[in-house]
């Protein structure tokens, strides 16, 4: 016969078995559910109505961008009755490259940022940052970025500076990764040097670096404050046959009249921009909140292509698409409306206003660069 004390300890042994077998062995309904994706945390003493665009850093121009729609978007405003904004543009500092899109993702005060196509795509196809399709929408195509090679005297084509040092700007920047591949594509090898432009310049006065690699949009301020007796000068840069993302582009005397005599070019190349934005839930605040600064931007874009505005506005076609990536959708729907209003007017024979959200200026700028590149072609 069993002791009653046995039977009492089996017992509470089948109890604590029943209880914990649900946490070691998932039911099928448990593991059919798929997990859910993270979401990223906001900032809860954060202005509510304020959106973040990280742009890279001072070195570049694209800052310069992101100040200019927080200005424009801030004027005329009407205030709350306590002086606050119904939408406010936050510029954040960034370090370019990599570190945009990981803070795009992580911090809690970034909603949006400003970065290349080219570094999209790199970074989705090597998951460095997981899948970034999953977790990133775009707003709109924006500019274009020409790569600046600024050299000494000595050198006076690329070829020049096999096996020199070279700066490639800091660690996960996008000049880094472009140089890169393009020097890699051209066959070119050097020894990579990276530091801040300011100091590439001082080492370049030493002879202990031979040339500095710049990606930003001309005119760029830190290549129009240098000058042609100052010892350096623009080295050209061939297009290269693998063209990828890159697209033809020049260097001109109304550009950097410092550095490039009156009529004459130098050949480089250039690659998109593109404005992102993390793909917060469509029923949260800060999903509106996103969805209230397209229509601010997309509304108000003839006002930053004034001629006081910086000159690359007007590269800009809000309704060029970026394959392989999806709109934010507040974006898409505001474009449809507005090409269906486009056509509305067209039909009943009123003047449509000129818009910049047409396809047809898109093809024909693309064509004019294809153009341009392929008179420079016959050129050489």
């Amino acid at each position: 016969m069993v002791p009653s004390s046995v039977c009492q300890l089996r017992v509470f042994g089948v109890a604590v078995a029943l209880l914990l077998l649900p946490g070691l062995v998932p039911s099928a309904a448990l593991a059919q559910t798929p997990p859910s994706r993270s979401i990223k945390q906001t900032a809860s003493a954060r202005d509510p109505n304020t959106v973040g665009i990280v742009a890279g850093g001072p070195e570049g121009s694209a800052l310069s961008f992101v100040d200019e729609i927080a200005r424009v978007l801030v004027s005329g405003q009407e205030t709350g009755p306590r002086g606050e904004l119904a939408l406010r543009v936050l510029p954040v500092v960034g370090r370019g490259g990599v570190h945009d899109i990981r803070d795009v993702l992580t911090l809690p005060g970034v909603d949006m940022g400003i970065t290349q196509e080219h570094m999209l795509t790199r970074l989705q196809e090597s998951k460095e940052l997981g899948d970034l399709e999953s977790k990133l929408v775009y707003i709109t195509k924006l500019f274009n970025e020409e790569l600046h090679v600024i050299a000494r005297e000595d050198i006076r084509q690329l070829s020049d500076l096999t096996g020199k040092p070279v700066n490639f700007g800091d660690y996960g920047s996008s000049v880094e990764d472009i140089t890169r591949e393009l020097f890699r594509t051209l066959g070119l090898e050097m020894s990579e040097v990276h530091v801040r432009q300011d100091e590439a310049l001082k080492e370049m006065r030493q002879g202990r670096v031979a040339a500095t690699v710049l990606l930003a949009p001309k005119p760029a301020a830190f290549v129009e404050r240098l000058t042609r007796d100052g010892g350096f000068h623009l080295v050209p840069i061939p297009f290269p046959a693998d063209t990828g993302l890159l697209l033809p582009a020049s260097l001109r005397y109304e550009d950097y009249p410092n550095l490039i005599p009156a009529g004459q070019r130098i050949d480089t190349v250039a690659i998109g921009t593109v404005l992102v934005a993390y793909d917060w839930p469509e029923k949260s605040s800060r999903h509106r909140l996103l969805s209230d600064f397209v229509d601010a931007f997309f509304s108000r874009f003839s006002e930053f292509q004034a001629a006081s505005r910086l000159p690359k506005w007007q590269e800009i076609n809000l309704a060029a698409s970026l394959p392989g990536w999806r709109r934010f959708k507040p974006a898409e729907r505001w474009l449809q409306s507005s090409q269906a209003r486009q056509r509305g007017s067209t039909a009943t024979g009123s003047v449509p206003r000129p818009d910049s959200t047409g396809r047809d200026a898109e093809n024909e700028r693309l064509f004019r660069e294809f153009l341009l590149w392929r008179e420079q072609q016959r050129g050489r």
